[in-house]
C-alpha cells in the first residue's frame, strides 16, 4: 500500500527571545527540525546549515538505506559547522539539535540528536518517538529522577549531545507508518511549557495546519519562554498531491524585530520624557527666585503622570493576559456548544470574547474540538444532545484555562444521550419525541 504525507510547519520567536535560532523543513519525503544554540547569529547559522544539508534528501529515497542517507547528510552538515567555527573563532560553542524523518512511502527513517522532540499520534494516543539527549533524561534512565520532576529540574536544559562541529553519534532507527498517523516535530519551546496531554488533544484537532497553529498558540499562551517551532504531518493512503516543500525560521533569514517596538509602553515613555530643548524653552527667564518652586511643581505633575500611565499600562497588560488565557463553555444561538476565549462581558458595546472552537460529537459520543465546521462522522454537539437535566448546567459552568474547559466538555459528552434506534420500516427515531435519545443523521 502506497502512502503519502500532508504537512506544514510554523515558527515563532516567542515572547522572551530577541531572535529565532530554530530552522525547519517540511516536505513530501522529509521532515526536519533544528534548534540552534550559541547566541545571536551563531545558533541561527548552525540550524540553517543543518537544515540546508538535510534538505538535499527531499526526494523519494526508493530502496536506498534511509538511515545511511540521514547519517551522511547530518555528518556533512556537522563538518560545515566545524569549518564555520574555524573561520569565525568567536562562534566557538555554537551548535544545533536535529530531529529528521525521511519517508519512502511506507515507513520512516529517523535521525535524532539533542532535546528537540518527535511524537507520533496513532489512534488518538500520543507517543514520544525520540529520547532527549539531556542530563536529566540520563538521571531518569538511571532511576535517580522521577519523570514528573524533569520540567522543574534546574539542569533540564543541559544537553549531552548536539551537532557542534565535533564528532557525535546520532540515534538512528526505523519507524512504521499507517494511514491516519500524525507526526509532530517540535523544539523545546513547545514541549517545555505545554504538557503532553495538552499536546495530544491539540494534535487531534482539525487539519495539520490548524493543529500546528493551535500548538504554537498554546506555547505562547504558556509564556513563550523560547523559540517555538512545529512541524506537523499526517500519513494519507494513496499517492496524494506532490505539495511543494516549505521552510521556516532562521533558514529564511528573518530579521529580528527591534528590541523596543512601537508599542503603547514605548509611546508612553516618549510622552513622559519631553525633549531637553523644549524643556529649556519652557523655563521662565524672569523671576529667577521662583524657579525652584516651579521645578518642584513640575516634577510632581510629571511623577503623577508617570504613576497614572504605569497603572493604565499595567492594568491593560493584565487584562490582555487574562482575556487571552481565559476560556468558557457556552451555547450559541443554534444551541451548539462552543469554547469562547475571553470574558463574557461587553465594553462600550464591544464583546470581550470570541468563539475559539466548536464542539463536535460522533455517533459513539466521542468529542472533537475544531476551529471550523464538523466533518466526517462528527456533527455539532448541541444542547439537545444532552438530557434536559443537564442543559441548564451549561450556562453555569465556570470559566478557566483551556484544559479545564476541555475537561468540562469531555464530561458533558460522557453524559450525552445515546443515538436513537431507528425503525427498519419507516427509518424514524422511536424515542426521539420522548427525549430519551438524540437524533443522529
Amino acid at each position: 500500500m502506497t502512502l503519502s504525507l500532508t504537512f506544514t510547519a510554523v515558527t515563532d520567536r516567542g515572547l522572551v527571545r530577541e531572535n529565532n535560532e530554530d530552522s525547519a523543513h517540511a516536505g513530501p519525503h522529509l521532515l526536519v527540525l533544528a534548534d540552534g544554540m550559541g547566541g545571536h547569529a551563531a545558533g541561527e547559522v548552525a540550524s540553517t546549515t543543518m537544515v540546508e544539508h538535510m534538505a538535499s534528501l527531499e526526494r523519494d529515497p526508493g530502496d536506498n538505506d534511509m538511515l545511511a542517507l540521514l547519517g551522511a547528510a547530518a555528518e556533512d552538515a556537522n563538518a560545515a559547522i566545524r569549518k564555520h567555527v574555524d573561520e569565525h573563532p568567536e562562534t566557538e560553542g555554537m551548535g544545533t539539535t536535529l530531529t529528521a524523518l525521511l519517508f519512502n512511502g511506507s515507513e520512516f527513517g529517523v535521525c535524532h540528536v539533542g532535546d528537540s522532540r518527535g511524537y507520533r499520534l496513532r489512534e488518538g494516543k500520543l507517543t514520544q518517538i525520540t529520547k532527549d539527549d539531556t542530563y536529566v533524561q540520563s538521571l531518569v534512565d538511571e532511576g535517580k529522577l522521577d519523570p514528573e520532576d524533569v520540567s522543574s529540574h534546574p539542569q533540564k536544559s543541559l544537553i549531552l549531545k548536539a551537532y557542534t562541529g565535533r564528532p557525535v553519534e546520532p540515534t538512528l532507527f526505523m519507524l512504521d507508518a499507517k494511514p491516519g498517523d500524525r507526526l509532530l516535530l517540535c523544539s523545546d519551546g513547545l514541549s517545555d511549557p505545554v504538557t503532553a496531554s495538552t499536546i495530544e488533544q491539540a494534535l487531534k484537532q482539525g487539519t495539520v495546519e490548524e493543529a500546528a497553529t493551535t500548538l504554537r498558540d498554546l506555547a505562547l499562551r504558556s509564556g513563550g519562554p523560547d523559540n517555538v517551532t512545529i512541524v506537523v504531518a499526517e500519513v494519507l493512503e494513496g499517492e496524494g498531491d506532490e505539495n511543494v516543500p516549505m521552510t521556516v525560521g532562521a533558514i529564511q533569514g528573518v530579521v529580528p524585530e527591534p528590541t523596543h517596538p512601537d508599542s503603547s509602553a514605548s509611546r508612553a515613555a516618549k510622552l513622559i520624557s519631553p525633549p531637553k530643548a523644549q524643556a529649556a524653552e519652557e523655563k521662565p527667564q524672569e523671576e529667577p527666585q521662583r524657579r525652584p518652586q516651579r521645578s518642584r511643581i513640575g516634577w510632581k505633575v510629571i511623577a503623577c503622570l508617570v504613576i497614572i500611565i504605569v497603572l493604565v499600562i499595567s492594568g491593560g497588560l493584565w487584562m490582555k493576559n487574562y482575556l487571552s488565557n481565559n476560556y468558557y463553555v457556552t451555547a450559541n444561538e443554534d444551541g451548539i456548544l462552543t469554547i469562547h476565549e475571553g470574558a463574557d462581558y461587553e465594553v462600550f458595546g464591544r464583546p470581550l470574547h470570541h468563539t475559539y472552537q466548536n464542539a463536535c460529537l460522533s455517533k459513539e459520543n466521542a468529542l472533537k474540538l475544531g476551529h471550523g465546521a464538523c466533518d466526517g462522522d462528527f456533527a455539532p454537539f448541541t444542547l439537545k444532545d444532552l438530557p434536559e437535566s443537564e442543559r441548564a448546567a451549561v450556562g453555569n459552568l465556570p470559566s478557566g484555562s483551556y484544559d479545564e474547559v476541555q475537561t468540562q466538555l469531555s464530561q458533558l459528552s460522557d453524559k450525552a444521550l445515546k443515538p436513537c434506534p431507528t425503525s427498519p420500516k419507516d427509518g424514524k427515531d422511536k424515542d426521539a419525541s420522548k427525549g430519551n435519545c438524540r437524533e443522529v443523521k
